[in-house]
């Protein structure tokens, strides 16, 4: 696997000195026995707009208080050494030998990172070592993108320690190589986007085909995400197939329509005018596509309005889309998203994520948020015999590192 990232330019780096550390860096610095600077990336859940982001559409996420957090000290020498305390791992390379030895899973995406950012033209000299010791409140595997925080982390980590100043934009180009190159996961920009670009009290409008972004205020909605405790194991899954099959409707498409460069440009009406080309389950596949890229917009255009009903038909109707034609729900969601239609305050509700386990998102009342949440448990216990974690959560900004201690 080549080593060879995205090209990134070199700039001059301010520090962030007046940035004050959050309350629990000092705890965090010392258990890794002294560190210099902090680091945190937040995960993600998408509130509609699913399986779209690889194929060029159209995606509504927001960053997450759900946090990958870290701290970090600098070494005299070239080697990393990352240790997750919540994952109860670690690992060690050095600059520039990411690929020698594999290491644990979670420090490929360390690797990763550093590969990409680590590489000519940007380093105009020889990079610091570093040892970077995390924790997380971010459930892993559930959906929420703790892979793409992680990600976010390492790059905070490696800004801080050498001096580098690389845009918003390189730094997602950075970690979205990472984890498709690198780790080998062909995953769409959001995540990575979200991670980077998120601001409080705002939904992220995200075109996956030509990068344009746009914040969307959230007003006083409450979100709340509920972990089914089945997890998902997204390399293991039929996430590559189902890309795949995209993959596929689109070339049979562009047979006739050689223009055709992604599914964003196909319609409903286009796609039913040229269903008999397709075979039954690619047609399935390529309707929740198009349908859900349209239901973005019916949701982005609902949440400016402040239309609650709109937005609960919205995401229902993805639910169903990608449990009916998608195939990506499961008994668990299932149960998770009918539970919370039976819970008091609910506005939408619906899978969010990959599918195959892991999360739901629900829009809920913001006076309502603990009676819901509540019910929601024991609904899901009722129906599943499972016990939900579930998670009350605040909108939250981009990844961000700054100075423990002034020097």
């Amino acid at each position: 696997m080549s080593a060879t990232g995205p090209n990134t330019t070199r700039l001059t780096s301010t520090l962030p000195d007046r940035v004050s550390p959050p309350a629990w860096a000092a705890d965090l610095a010392e258990k890794a026995g002294g560190a210099e600077f902090w680091v945190r990336a937040p995960g993600r859940v998408n509130l509609i707009g699913e399986h779209t982001d690889y194929t060029g559409g159209l995606v509504l996420p927001v960053a997450l208080d759900l946090e990958i957090r870290g701290v970090v000290r600098v070494r005299g020498d070239a080697m990393v050494r990352v240790r997750s305390l919540s994952l109860g791992s670690a690992d060690e390379f050095g600059i520039g030998s990411e690929d020698e030895g594999r290491g644990p899973e979670f420090g490929r995406y360390v690797r990763g990172v550093l590969a990409a950012l680590a590489r000519p033209p940007v380093p105009d000299r020889p990079w610091a070592g570093f040892d970077l010791t995390l924790d997380s409140t971010l459930p892993v595997a559930a959906g929420l993108s703790s892979s793409a925080a992680l990600e976010g982390a390492t790059a905070m980590a490696a800004t801080a320690v050498n001096g580098i100043d690389p845009s918003p934009e390189q730094l997602v180009a950075a970690c979205h190589w990472a984890e498709n190159e690198f780790v080998g996961l062909a995953c769409g920009v959001m995540d990575q986007s979200i991670c980077i670009h998120g601001q409080p009290g705002h939904a992220m409008l995200l075109d996956c085909g030509d990068g344009s972004r746009r914040h969307i205020p959230l007003g006083d909605l409450a979100i709340v995400v509920a972990d089914t405790g089945s997890e998902r194991r997204l390399s293991a899954s039929a996430y590559n197939e189902r890309r795949s099959q995209c993959e596929q409707g689109l070339a049979r498409l562009a047979e006739k329509s050689p223009d055709l460069e992604s599914l964003r440009q196909v319609d409903l009406a286009m796609l039913e005018h040229r269903r008999a080309e397709l075979s039954p389950l690619i047609y399935r596949r390529l309707r929740h596509v198009v349908g859900e890229n349209r239901r973005v917009e019916v949701m982005t255009e609902a949440l400016a309005g402040g239309e609650r009903s709109v937005m609960g038909e919205t995401m229902a109707a993805s639910h169903r889309s990608l449990r009916d034609d998608f195939e990506v729900s499961s008994a668990e969601l299932d149960a998770m998203v009918e539970s919370a239609h039976d819970a008091p305050g609910l506005i939408g509700s619906r899978l969010t994520g990959a599918g195959f386990g892991g999360c739901t998102v629900s829009l809920v009342e913001p006076d309502r948020t603990a009676e819901f949440s509540a019910a929601l448990a024991e609904g899901y216990r009722r129906r599943s015999g499972r016990e939900a974690r579930v998670y009350a959560c605040r909108s939250a900004g981009g990844a961000a590192w700054g100075r423990l201690r002034g020097d």
